[in-house]
């Protein structure tokens, strides 16, 4: 008898194992089209992309990785980790946008993949698959694994020290390895974008072992040494910077993130409430089942996975709190609570399939109604009040945008009638390729359509051979930050009418690279100028003539000034 039940267990062992491998490959497959599908096909956009990929082309051209560098200044409103990353990636594939965004992509699969490690140690295989699928189909996160920005390495090493913490704080034996593991990665958490990198963990864990009454554990943390591998990993860059710029720590640490939390005059200041509609468009569609999955994750008594659960509301808790109390608010700073959510949520989708109670049906099925409610109020919207607007402002066609909204009811009505028939799991794989179809669609259709309008790339090349080797990029208002990118030289802004007047009234030919919109402002300041190229609503401005620049002539205007 002992035999045979050996022999099950391992024949038990063995189907568990395959079917985790099944999952794993899910998931790679899955990440694999979300992340990384024509990543380098459309050129770096303006604001954050082209910021990011100039700082990190600057360090790899200076040879200086300490001090970030932007547009030839110091740039200290980011930390250096994700630059390091995409420096890197520069130096193995040159400078590429598949270069600058490969870091992005790779942290957001690896964010994913420790989600999933953590929810199948807090709640089993099934439920980390769910979570790990959910993460990387939500609108928001797969945006951020598809663009140079830092917040996704914040999140990735934030998620990898919390699921650190709790694979210490639930097995004894290799509670100190994990504890080390801990710090090491709240190291590099502070690196990619400061102190929130060990607050928000720190707030967490502190919270979580009050409400479980094990302040005990602390004791066995070893603080003295994981203090030591905390500060090896995120110290020295802080001190170099620091010594080689005087006023860096100042500028950081109180103005960049002290100020920006207490400071009503803060940049980016918005209300209390500003996270809710951000979770609801960001969290899409997984959003429409968080309030139910939270609202039983707090009332539900049972015992199935009580501190799993737990963790994982003061993980969400915790950082939506803290980020609804700072004075200054965007949309990426919650990224960090996005595995908890999707676990919570994963958590939920499980149990349907598991136990359909009455009480889980009706909470999906009003779930689903939300869901189809709001996307039937948007194709109403659109079909009322079409935004015709957007083709002129962002390139985009009301055919895409009317064959978008239809993917997505025709994809959440099938998902709803399949949860009546009571198929949980294929209601589950509909939305799930909902997103793969608009992710699919928007890099094969919208990007393209919307890339002139939001990338200088093909203006910067243009407008490159024309200006003499050292001579600056000049704007108005704005800069596109891109065009720094792709033509390797220095920009100048300028912010008043005049000053653009007095450029062009110079005896040498000049360019003035603006909006469309600010034309009316800039009036009779450029009285006798010509607009000479234009991408989207960008506009080259010049004071001559010139046949030199190669747009199509139907994106250039011999356009007299008024």
């Amino acid at each position: 008898m002992g035999w045979s039940v050996n022999l099950d267990e391992v024949t038990s062992g063995k189907k568990r194992w395959k079917n985790e491998i099944f999952f794993v490959l899910i998931l790679l497959l899955l990440c694999g089209t979300l992340f990384f599908f024509r990543l380098g096909a459309r050129p770096l956009w303006n604001v954050d992309e082209g910021m990011h990929s100039v700082t990190s082309k600057e360090m790899v051209l200076s040879g200086d990785w300490i001090t970030t560098t932007f547009n030839g200044e110091n740039f200290f409103d980011k930390t250096v980790l994700h630059n390091w990353f995409v420096a890197i990636s520069f130096l193995a594939f040159g400078f590429t946008e598949f270069a600058a965004r490969l870091p992005a992509a790779l942290l957001g699969l690896g964010c994913v993949m420790v989600t999933y490690l953590l929810g199948r140690r807090a709640a089993g295989p099934t439920v980390g698959l769910f979570g790990g699928v959910i993460l990387a189909t939500n609108l928001e996160f797969i945006i951020i694994s598809r663009s140079v920005i830092h917040d996704i390495s914040l999140v990735f090493f934030i998620t990898l020290a919390l699921y650190f913490f709790y694979m210490g704080f639930t097995e004894e034996r290799r509670r100190k390895t994990y504890f080390f593991l801990l710090y090491g990665a709240s190291g590099f958490a502070v690196l990619a974008k400061g102190p929130i990198g060990v607050l928000l963990p720190a707030l967490i864990i502190a919270l979580f072992l009050i409400l479980q009454r094990k302040l005990s554990i602390v004791g066995e943390m070893h603080l003295g040494w994981g203090s030591l591998i905390f500060l090896t990993i995120a110290a020295p860059w802080y001190i170099l910077i620091s010594l080689r710029n005087s006023d860096y720590l100042g500028y950081f640490f109180i103005q960049q993130n002290l100020m920006r939390f207490l400071s009503p005059e803060a940049q980016h200041s918005e209300p209390f409430y500003y996270y809710f509609p951000v979770l609801l468009g960001g969290f899409f569609p997984w959003s429409f089942f968080l309030p139910v999955a939270l609202f039983r994750a707090l009332w539900d008594h049972s015992k199935r996975a009580g501190e799993g659960v737990l963790f994982l509301l003061v993980w969400f808790g915790v950082v939506f709190l803290f980020f609804s109390a700072a004075s200054s608010k965007l949309s990426s700073y919650i990224l960090p609570l996005f595995p908890a959510m999707s676990l919570l949520v994963g958590i939920f989708w499980h149990d349907l399939l598991k136990t359909p109670a009455l009480v889980l049906r009706k909470g999906f099925f009003f779930s689903f109604i939300a869901f189809l409610a709001i996307l039937l109020i948007t194709a109403l919207y659109f079909g009322l009040n079409p935004p015709t607007h957007w083709q002129h402002e962002y390139g985009l066609d009301m055919t895409i945008i009317y064959f978008l909204v239809f993917i997505l009811l025709g994809c959440a009505a099938t998902a709803f009638l399949l949860l009546l028939r009571q198929k949980y799991g294929s209601s589950f794989s509909t939305i799930t390729c909902m997103m793969i179809s608009i992710v699919i669609l928007y890099v094969v259709q919208l990007a393209p359509l919307a890339t002139p309008y939001w990338s200088s790339k093909e203006l910067a090349q243009r407008l490159d051979p024309l200006l003499a080797p050292e001579e600056k990029l000049v704007f108005y208002r704005n800069m596109k930050d891109s065009t720094l990118f792709y033509t390797n030289r220095k920009a100048v802004v300028l912010y008043f009418p005049q000053q653009v007047g007095d450029l062009l009234a110079s005896s040498t030919r000049a360019f003035v690279i603006t909006d469309e919109e600010f034309l009316e402002e800039l009036g009779s300041c450029i009285n006798g100028s010509y607009v000479v190229d234009r991408e989207g609503s960008t506009l080259v401005i010049s004071n001559r003539k010139t046949d030199d620049l190669t747009a199509p002539q139907g994106d250039r205007s011999s356009w007299r000034g008024k």
